[in-house]
Parts: C-alpha cells; structure tokens; sequence
C-alpha cells in the first residue's frame, strides 16, 4: 500500500514539474546550439535570451518544488484531504513516508534534471564531451574522489530528508492552533530550528570521540560523521514528533 500511496503522490507532484522540467531541457538544447552557430559567426542574440530563460526556468523549479512539496503534505494530510487520507486502510506512518519519499524523489528528480541540462549543453555546444568525462574520470582516480563524491551525495539526501521532515513537524505543530494555522506552523519551523541549532553546538563536542571512531575506521573528517549522525537523529525525531501528533492530536480543517 506504501508504493501505491507513493505512486499516487508522484503522479500529483510530476503533474506540474515534469512541464518546467521539459522547458529547461528544451532551452538547453536552444543554448547549445546557440553557442555553436555563435562560434561560427551568427550573433549572441539567442545566447544571452536562452541564459535569461533557464535561469528563470531553474529558479522557478525550485520555488515551484518547495511550494508543492509543502501543499501536497498540508492539503492532503491537515486539510479535507485529510479525511480521505485517514480513513484508507494504512498506518500514519505510511501516510507521513508516502509524502516524504514523493517529496524526496521528486526533489531529486529535480537535482537529476538540472544536471542533465549540464550535459545536454557540453554535448551540443563544440565542447568534446568525451574529453571532459575522460578529464573527469582521471581527476577522480588521481585525487581518489569517489568515496568522497559517495559521501557527498549520502550527506545530501540526509540533509534534504532532515529538512523535509523540519517542515513537516513544523506543519502539524502549525495544525494544533485553532487560529492561523499557518502562521502558528512558521513560527513553529522558527522555533525548531533554534532548538536545533542550541541543542547541535554541545552535541558536536560530545560526539568528537564517536566522531573520531568513525573517521578511524572509515576514513572522511570526524566533522562530518557527526553532522551525518545528528541529521540522521533529527530526522528520527522529527518523524516521532509528526507520527505523534497525526496520531493523537489531528485536527482536521
């Protein structure tokens, strides 16, 4: 039932990207083309109009990402929605994960799409695309990048889930208001985030040794293992926080 929840949310939050992300594609084709016939002496016009154009277009997914990653947890778990959502034969859990790995998936969906467009431009535009993979391919055996390019990319979907989840608790905090449910939930967001913020500071000095373990056995800086450690604790409590909450305090508009 999870995968169909997923399914479900998917079809929803692609509805309205998967447009933006064919125009960003589209103006990158026209980019690099434009700078191969710039090269070849037709003027920059179209250089500079398609730059303007996926620039925008960029800027508008990630504003359009959040709005709906916010929307489709706040209408369809706090809102009428809700009443459906809750009445179908699947855990809270399920419901809170459903939204979460939609939200997740379709943000990286977005990241995927963005660097397609990098290489969609290198491929078109006079740039040999083989001598940059060749470059690239060199310079992570010679600096021996991959576990780091690994680490980073675990790194950033911890983050990203953790901040997923910060919204999330946020909105159904927001929820238990009887007046401005919105206004309640930002000020929640605020308010999690110092707590956040003053509970990490003694936290990275009290697991400088777990720390140090980690960067023994597995190498990378101990500064990092306690950052992944923390997110990956704050998501487990923010995940608490929401379950709970949706569980024994709902309270549905």
């Amino acid at each position: 039932m999870l995968g169909k929840l997923i399914k479900y949310d998917l079809k929803a939050l692609a509805k309205i990207l998967a447009p933006l992300w064919g125009v960003l594609l589209v103006m990158g084709i026209i980019f690099g083309i434009s700078i191969r016939s710039n090269l070849e002496g037709i003027g920059n016009t179209m250089i500079v109009f398609s730059l303007v154009v996926i620039v925008a277009v960029i800027v508008a997914i990630f504003v359009v990402n959040v709005i709906i990653v916010i929307q489709r947890f706040w209408k369809g778990l706090l809102q009428e929605e809700g009443y459906l959502m809750f009445t179908l034969p699947v855990t809270t859990r399920s419901l809170i994960l459903s939204k979460v790995i939609s939200a997740l998936i379709i943000s990286c969906g977005t990241a995927f799409v963005i660097s397609l467009l990098g290489v969609e431009i290198i491929a078109i535009s006079p740039v040999k695309l083989m001598d940059i993979a060749t470059y690239f391919g060199n310079w992570v055996i010679e600096v021996h990048a991959g576990p780091w390019i690994g680490y980073g990319a675990i790194i950033a979907v911890v983050s990203l889930l953790s901040s997923i989840y910060h919204v999330y608790a946020a909105m159904v905090i927001g929820q238990l208001s009887n007046g401005n449910r919105f206004l309640f939930a930002f000020v929640a967001y605020a308010a999690l985030s110092i707590i956040v913020s003053l509970i990490g500071i003694p936290t990275m000095e009290s697991l400088g040794n777990m720390g140090s373990n980690l960067q023994n056995a597995f190498g990378f800086d101990s500064d990092l293992w306690i950052y992944l450690v923390e997110n990956i604790v704050i998501i487990v409590i923010y995940h608490i926080i929401t379950e709970v909450i949706l569980t024994k305090k709902l309270n549905l508009e």
